[in-house]
């Protein structure tokens, strides 16, 4: 396995595989040829001026972890990853709890400490992040992000790439709409319209948010 991503996310993700166990990571795979040959967490940083099929003529790989908390530039990591035969997996650390009635994609990262409770349903390429709290019957779209200790109560639909800040918490039933993204520390009471910013307590509307993944630009 390799993890791609050499910043601080990609850190964490390596950080969940390794107490796993479920795998051996021989690489941490970055787009920055300067930080090639350094270590994180005793691993390997790799640089391929091929990008990843270069990689793989050369490493006898099962699986890579995007470790990439860019919601956009994860998605591009996603889908170049299958274009090249290689499948994104699920990185989920040790510590979180997952419920049995938890439907997951491919390429989900779930962290350490995070609580995914029953009927709720995670689509390809999102993360919840540290200590996040995913409620019962929330359903999140592809290439969402729910960042460290945010809650999500029941009932709550998180569009695709849409962002929920840390420690925000978002009430029940509520639709955040894709391309939008609720700022730290924010109380969602009602629907966030899509490809806004909303912030505050109660969160109001506080700017647009333009970025579009690149399939769209």
């Amino acid at each position: 396995m390799i993890v791609w991503g050499a910043g601080g996310h990609g850190k964490v993700v390596a950080d969940a595989l390794l107490a796993s166990e479920s795998c051996e990571v021989v690489g941490i795979l970055d787009d920055d040829p300067t930080k090639a040959g350094a270590k994180i967490l005793g691993i390997q940083v790799l640089h391929s001026p091929g990008g990843l099929r270069a990689l793989l003529d050369t490493l006898d790989l099962d699986g890579v972890a995007i470790g990439i908390g860019d919601n956009y530039i994860r998605d591009k990591k996603f889908r170049e990853a299958r274009s090249c035969g290689l499948e994104p997996v699920n990185v989920i650390h040790p510590s979180a709890h997952l419920s049995r009635f938890v439907e997951l994609g491919v390429g989900v990262t779930i962290l350490a400490g995070a609580i995914i409770n029953p009927g709720t349903v995670i689509e390809d390429n999102v993360c919840v992040n540290t200590a996040a709290s995913i409620d019962h019957d929330n359903y999140l779209e592809t290439s969402s992000h729910v960042f460290p200790n945010a809650t999500l109560t029941g009932g709550v639909r998180v569009g695709q790439f849409a962002y929920v800040g840390s420690g925000a918490v978002v009430a029940p039933n509520i639709v955040v709409r894709k391309y939008s993204q609720v700022g730290a520390g924010a109380i969602v009471l009602q629907d966030v319209a899509e490809g806004v910013v909303v912030a505050g307590s109660p969160a109001v509307e506080i700017g647009k948010q333009p970025k579009r993944p690149e399939f769209l630009e």
